[in-house]
């Protein structure tokens, strides 16, 4: 017990008595229990790790599986995903091996199939890791206890140190079920020649084949994650480290609703002008343009019945994307509609080599070419190594996929249309994502000036991409001398979270081309 005399001088040393904690170091109470050291193993970070998930058919534990290894791979981690159908497909024929007796567990042949074609998958998982890989992803119903150790023990064996982590995907939406039923026997080779009748009376008959047996995880010495219904609820266990900070947000913020997501580069500004230059009048009528195509698609989105706030407005904090969302909200008639400003979505750091001779000579990609001349002991650098060069006191490419990694799960996990206005560098890395290319071509991917690129996610855990010249779309035409430069807003910290306030009924009109005090000329 500790002496009432240190009580007594620690109490009277804190301003807030014994209210404010103790002042003590940690280090004098030091807690060395079992559960601590346990923790400080999975804290660090783990190089390889199998992602094993566990759930009955037609949970959604694909669509997950395709999804976390999309992000992964942008992320820039050696990441595979492994399917256990596949493999018993190959080895036994889709038709033969995919109606429900094959999962009968009293079908002492197909069970022994089954096990194999499972371990067979195992056996790649182990190799992927062993040889350079980071992130396994074992994709299969692995529904009793027995199934989950022989993961364990496999990962493990011969001294390995993989880090296994369970996803367990539990869903009891009838709807949520019977929509993932569907997609299911649409598009699985297993139900090739049925109708679709048939198919789904035989879906459900191979469920309950699986439900019969079906053991949810309860060790609690395993390290693992629930889903309820796709994050409605999470549980986990014995989750740290780079698991907590990366995978545990990106799941929480899966969902199966449907949007649009709209990528837009900032609008153009003079030639030869610092940072904070206000928008040409061609940059402002590009941000009308622009608001006229979100009016409309977000009116499609939502038929008779539009929100308040209908769609998720992102910016960055540069002047240029700043005065373009401004533009674009005003074209749009919105009430109320706030947007977000995020450093996050700033272009990249040019270190020394930053100045407007960047921004003049874009096209639909950077000026890297530029760089030979201005810099060559750089430009040999980034032609070497692209992903990862950096520009003298700047970023390179993977620091910017570092930096809005945040902001794609803002993204991700938004379930109303996204508006995300940026700069090319930051669009370039997010699209990588919702393409599925690798990174370090993030930079040679095209985004063309004065046109949007329009993302819808898919039901398979994909997207598809579209970009849109918006050149022909309906908009405000503005003259050089009807705009007053002091009167537009071009100061980053006065907008931060910024609302701009019009009629509540406007949005259900069509957009009018109107000028604001922001445009006005007194």
């Amino acid at each position: 017990m500790e002496p009432p005399g240190d009580a007594e001088t620690e109490t009277q040393q804190s301003a807030g008595g014994y209210y404010a904690g103790s002042s003590r170091s940690a280090a004098d109470a030091a807690i060395n229990c079992e559960e601590m050291k346990s923790r400080e193993e999975l804290t660090h970070t783990n190089s390889r790790i199998v992602l094993a998930m566990v759930g009955l058919p037609a949970r959604g534990k694909s669509f997950i599986s395709r999804k976390v290894e999309c992000f992964f791979k942008w992320k820039c981690m050696k990441t595979k995903t492994f399917n256990v159908g596949k493999y018993r497909r190959d080895a036994s024929g889709a038709t033969e091996s995919g109606r429900a007796d094959f999962f009968d567990n009293s079908n002492e042949a197909a069970k022994k199939a089954r096990q194999e074609a499972a371990e067979s998958a195992l056996d790649d998982v182990v190799n992927f890791l062993d040889n350079g890989g980071e992130v396994a992803i074992f994709d299969a119903t692995n529904s009793t206890a027995d199934r989950r150790q022989l993961i364990v023990d496999r990962s493990r064996a011969g001294g390995r140190k993989h880090r296994v982590i369970f996803l367990e995907v539990i869903c009891t939406d009838r709807e949520v079920v019977e929509t993932n039923m569907l997609n299911k026997v649409k598009h699985s080779p297993d139900f090739a020649g049925l109708t679709l009748e048939e198919a789904l009376e035989d879906i459900k008959a191979r469920i309950g084949k699986y439900e019969a047996v079906y053991e949810t995880i309860e060790d609690d010495d395993l390290s693992y994650i629930k889903l309820y219904n796709m994050s409605s609820k999470v549980l986990v266990n014995r989750i740290y480290g780079s698991v907590a900070k990366s995978l545990m947000p990106y799941v929480m913020g899966l969902h199966i609703g449907t949007r649009k997501i709209w990528l837009a580069r900032a609008g153009s500004v003079p030639a030869g002008k610092k940072k904070d230059a206000q928008l040409t009048v061609a940059g402002r009528e590009y941000s009308a343009k622009l608001g006229h195509f979100i009016h409309r698609q977000a009116l499609e989105h939502y038929g008779d019945e539009v929100p308040d706030k209908p769609v998720k407005v992102l910016a960055s904090t540069a002047t240029s994307s700043v005065q373009t969302v401004l533009a674009t909200l005003e074209s749009l008639n919105m009430c109320m509609l706030t947007f977000t400003q995020n450093p996050a979505l700033n272009p990249i750091d040019r270190g020394r080599l930053d100045g407007p001779w960047w921004i003049d000579q874009c096209t639909d990609k950077p000026p890297f070419e530029e760089l030979k001349s201005k810099d060559p002991e750089f430009y040999s650098r980034w032609l070497h190594n692209k992903l990862r060069a950096r520009f003298p006191g700047g970023e390179s490419y993977h620091d910017v996929m570092t930096r809005c990694e945040g902001v794609l799960l803002d993204i991700e996990m938004s379930t109303k249309p996204v508006l995300c206005v940026s700069h090319i560098t930051l669009l370039q890395v997010m699209l990588c994502y919702f393409k599925g290319v690798a990174l370090q071509d993030a930079w040679d991917e095209p985004f063309p000036a004065n046109s949007v690129v329009e993302i819808t996610p898919t039901l398979g855990g994909g997207f598809t991409v579209n970009t849109i010249d918006l050149s022909m779309e309906a908009g405000l035409e503005w003259e050089e001398d009807s705009f007053n430069s002091s009167t537009f807003p071009h100061s980053r910290r006065s907008f931060a979270g910024s609302s701009v306030p019009l009629d509540a009924n406007e949005f259900r009109r069509p957009a009018r081309a109107r000028k604001t005090e922001w445009f006005s000329t007194t």
